[in-house]
């Protein structure tokens, strides 16, 4: 597959998501969470910007994960958890992300609702760790997960209730859980690929308590 270039794929995104609103869920008893996923085009790659977390975290440690976090009071909405989040984790400044827009909200294991934002990078930037969360800062390229190959599933069964599972490789580090669902969900909305056979949608946040009983 021959990809866009950073403003080819602005221009396809907006075009995809002009007309899809997106799902949005909010049941009460879910916290409310967003992450950015920041696009940037480097050494002649579009490429991702994730965050492998520290191993000392009290949740998700040692896991990747795009930049953010929960919902402040302060934040007067989940774009602006989204970018300060990114600032407080990577050092991006909000000013230097094109926010383009939303994809669905998904519900996680651990009770939370998360709005994931897409923004692009058109200018140099340099990150910057936030040496409490971050361990490293991964910029992994879009074509990663536009392959079969690098891409696995399963399902996790607990009283009687299945909750599939995606993951993606690359190189030693392995991409799962959330993340790897935001991800799936935007390269199959934004370039109709889709890996999974099983293609479950996180639409129903009931399958959360019929899992844990």
């Amino acid at each position: 597959m021959k990809l866009p270039t950073l403003s080819e794929l602005e221009d396809l995104i907006r075009k995809k998501l002009e007309n899809i609103p997106p799902f949005i869920l909010n049941p009460p008893d879910f916290k409310r969470s967003a992450v950015l996923m920041p696009i940037i085009f480097d050494e002649n790659q579009l490429k991702f910007i994730l965050t492998l977390r520290k191993e000392n975290l009290r949740r998700h440690s040692g896991e990747i994960s795009f930049p953010g976090g929960r919902q402040d009071k302060e934040d007067k909405d989940l774009e602006v958890t989204a970018l300060r989040e990114t600032y407080e984790e990577v050092g991006i400044a909000p000013k230097k992300i094109k926010i383009l827009g939303r994809l669905d909200d998904l519900f996680t294991i651990t009770g939370y609702i998360i709005t994931p934002f897409i923004g692009i990078i058109t200018e140099t930037v340099q990150c910057k760790s936030n040496d409490a969360e971050v361990a490293e800062i991964l910029y992994i390229p879009l074509e990663v997960f536009l392959t079969k190959a690098l891409f696995s599933e399963k399902n996790l069964v607990r009283n009687n209730t299945n909750y599939p599972l995606y993951y993606y490789q690359w190189n030693n580090y392995e991409i799962w859980g959330a993340t790897a669902y935001i991800i799936n969900q935007f390269i199959e909305l934004i370039f109709d690929f889709q890996p999974s056979t099983i293609n479950f949608k996180r639409k129903d946040p009931d399958i959360i308590r019929k899992l844990m009983g």
